[in-house]
């Protein structure tokens, strides 16, 4: 089955995210990282008057990928469930069949296949829903739910 994705390029590494999950893409916005964030999680942008929280996912695919100084042609990709991915590049939009992946070739099964590229090699198609484990989406709506607080202090005074 033909579906569309959205190119995105981390590194040297092109990721393909169902379009489906894809609520906008973004030019990189002010991040507020208050201390304490777990390496993931590089802080939180202000939307509609509200705080979104910013992952690395090369850091959730690569535990041990040290987070690199952010590039200002970087891209915040919204995802529909409300969290932005902070990306190199948005590169393009692409349609096709997603490939099998070799087995033990995904962390979290969050990588679930490849995207045969036009221009040339492959993405890896991820699994927006597969990102984070069940406490990590936990841990992550609780700091959310901190920052709008703090938030609102600031603005209260």
């Amino acid at each position: 089955m033909t579906a569309s994705f959205l190119i995105l390029r981390i590194g040297d590494t092109r990721l393909a995210l169902p379009m489906a999950a894809v609520r906008e893409v973004l030019p990189l916005l002010p991040i507020d990282a208050p201390p304490g964030l777990p390496r993931p999680l590089l802080g939180f942008v202000t939307l509609q008057g509200r705080p979104v929280p910013v992952l690395a996912p090369r850091v959730l695919l690569d535990p041990q990928h040290a987070p690199a100084a952010i590039d200002l042609s970087a891209h915040l990709v919204r995802l529909r469930d409300d969290i932005c991915l902070l990306v190199d590049r948005a590169e393009d939009v692409a349609s096709g069949v997603v490939g099998p992946l070799a087995p033990g070739h995904s962390l979290n099964a969050a990588i679930v296949g490849e995207l045969p590229l036009a221009t040339s090699g492959i993405a890896h198609v991820v699994a927006p829903d597969r990102l984070l484990l069940d406490g990590e989406r936990a841990a992550l709506a609780v700091l959310t739910a901190a920052a709008a607080e703090r938030r609102d202090q600031w603005s209260a005074a």
